[in-house]
Parts: C-alpha cells; sequence; structure tokens
C-alpha cells in the first residue's frame, strides 16, 4: 500500500514526543516562552506564525487547529463527526465552535472521552472520506448529526451552506451542494436517535439559496417573530443591465433586505483587493440604482440579526410587520 502524502498543514504543528524522542525539549520550552510556538492541546503545539490575524476567522481556526493536532497525536487516524466534521467541512458554526472535538468509532474499538475529546459509538463504521488530509464523516452525515445537537438558527445556517456549496475563495476550498435528500436519508438510516425530530426540522426549514450564515439567522428570525417570509436571492435588472442579486425582497411592500456582514468590506476573499472605500462606494451606487426602481432597502448586521427585539424593530421601521 502506498503511504498518502502528509498534508499540507502538518508543518505548522509540532509535537511533545517528537522533541522528546530528539532529545530537544529545552528548545520547545524556550520557542513557547518566547511565543514562537503556541499550545493548541496537551502533547501538541503550532507556530504562531500559522495562526490567522483575521478575528472573524479565529474561531474556526483554533477549533480546526485543535482536530488536526488530535489527529497527529492518535494512534490511529480518528474519524472526526458530528462539530469537528462540519468543522473541516468549512461548514458555518455561529455562535462558535463546542470546547471538545467530536469523533465516532465502532464499540468495539472505543475509547472514553475526556475534556479534549467527545467519542460516539456507533454498530457499524459510518461512510468516511478524506478531506483536507482527515477522515470525516459524509457532507450529508455531518449536517444531519449537528442538526440533531445544535440550536436551530446555527444548525439552519450550516444545513443552507450544505445545500448552497462554496466556492474557492481565499482560505474556503470548494464543496459542491448536497441535495437535500442525502440529508433526510442520513435521518432515516440513523432511525429514533435523539434529536432526530430537532434535525427533521432543521431539513424542513433549510434553504440553498441562502448566500451567508447572517442570511440564514436572519431568515430564522423572521420564522421565530412571525414575519413574512421574503423571496431569497431575487435578480433586480433596470436599463444599465444586472444590478445584482438582493438577499431578501417583500414584494407587497417593494421592500429589500440586505444582511450586512464586515466581510464584505474587510476581508480579502469578498473585496477582490479593493480597497474598503471602493467597496462602500459600489454598495452606494447598486443601492442607488436599486431605489431608481421603486424599491426601499433596509440594511443590517450581526448586532441586529442575533437579536430578536432589534430585528423585529428594525423590521418594523422599515414597514414589515
Amino acid at each position: 500500500m502506498t503511504k498518502s502524502l502528509a498534508p499540507e498543514w502538518r508543518d505548522e504543528f509540532v509535537l511533545s514526543r517528537d522533541v522528546r524522542a530528539r532529545g530537544r525539549i529545552s528548545e520547545l520550552l524556550r520557542e513557547v516562552r518566547t511565543g514562537i510556538l503556541v499550545p493548541v492541546t496537551r502533547g501538541a503545539f503550532r507556530y504562531s506564525a500559522a495562526v490567522t490575524a483575521d478575528p472573524d476567522a479565529a474561531s474556526d481556526d483554533a477549533y480546526l487547529a485543535k482536530i488536526r493536532a488530535i489527529h497527529l497525536l492518535a494512534r490511529t487516524p480518528p474519524i472526526f463527526s458530528s462539530f469537528a466534521a462540519a468543522a473541516v467541512w468549512q461548514l458555518p458554526m455561529v455562535g462558535g465552535w463546542p470546547d471538545r472535538v467530536t469523533t465516532s468509532s465502532v464499540r468495539a474499538r472505543g475509547g472514553r472521552s475526556n475534556s479534549t475529546v467527545a467519542r460516539s459509538y456507533v454498530g457499524e463504521r459510518p461512510d468516511v472520506q478524506i478531506v483536507d488530509g482527515l477522515r470525516v464523516t459524509t457532507l450529508a452525515r455531518t449536517v444531519a448529526d449537528v442538526a440533531r445537537h445544535a440550536d436551530f438558527g446555527p444548525a439552519v445556517a450550516l444545513a443552507d451552506s450544505a445545500l448552497h456549496g462554496q466556492r474557492a475563495v481565499g482560505r474556503y476550498r470548494s464543496r459542491q451542494p448536497i441535495g437535500l435528500d442525502a440529508i433526510t436519508d442520513e435521518l432515516t438510516a440513523l432511525g429514533a436517535v435523539p434529536g432526530a425530530a430537532l434535525a427533521r426540522g432543521v431539513c424542513a426549514f433549510a434553504n440553498g439559496a441562502s448566500g451567508s450564515a447572517g442570511e440564514s439567522i436572519s431568515r430564522v428570525g423572521f420564522h421565530v417573530l412571525g414575519l413574512p417570509m421574503p423571496l431569497l436571492q431575487t435578480p433586480f435588472r433596470d436599463a444599465l443591465g444586472l444590478i445584482g442579486y438582493v438577499d431578501f425582497w417583500w414584494p407587497h411592500l417593494r421592500l429589500i433586505g440586505e444582511f450586512d456582514g464586515q466581510g464584505k468590506y474587510l476581508r480579502d476573499e469578498y473585496t477582490a483587493g479593493k480597497s474598503a472605500a471602493q467597496v462602500v462606494m459600489e454598495e452606494k451606487r447598486r443601492e442607488d440604482r436599486l431605489r431608481a426602481l421603486d424599491t426601499s432597502v433596509t440594511r443590517w448586521g450581526w448586532d441586529v440579526a442575533q437579536s430578536l427585539p432589534h430585528l423585529r424593530d428594525h423590521l418594523a421601521a422599515a414597514g414589515l410587520r
């Protein structure tokens, strides 16, 4: 059997056992003391230069680093599942990742859960794919598992992302969309497990037309508040051609809703090298063209999307009740 190549992120990590075998513990301690290395989990360190400088990506980066470290420390490569698999698949987790890394194993080979790893035991080995050098449950199974345990809003945002797919931009890898039936088939196969009803509710609400986690959380808010549900990603055109696709459209009010996350203005994968000022000006011109079509436009960010009272008041001021 041909030995697989080490993933490109392998050199970001230093394992205590490797350093000890070379008799260089004092060097390890010095690099930790001076900040060259930072602890990831017991027995594993990471070069600080590899840690993301993007505050919006810090939670994803730290959790993924812990997953990778656990993979490197394991005698047998673990199968990452649920939240851990979601992180490897680059699915969003609104509100942050859990403290522990989730893995699955057959009962005959099971280990114990601890403060770092939460192990679940299954009668048969789940279908596994290799993603970024790690063994993970399939995308559909991953969504089904997270939807059974996460709160409704974050679970919907994660399911929407899986249904929508992902382009290869910046730090993000390309990910093909999956069909809703793939997720429901996994739930059917799981049977009467805890959280199955919650997961079916997530599937019933999920929509691959949602373009971001912020849009998904906003849409959950509309639902909880009992507001009219909008059309998603509606195209608008004028005499000059396509203006763009709007996040939300309430035709009976001729009201456009746009979720604005900071990433649209600050992160390279969204700005395509343009300055924040250039992006703001382009958005203003786009909005002027939309308003010229006898529409009104209202915008909000995470502070409003994640607060039901703020979202209700914001939309009421725009005429939506």
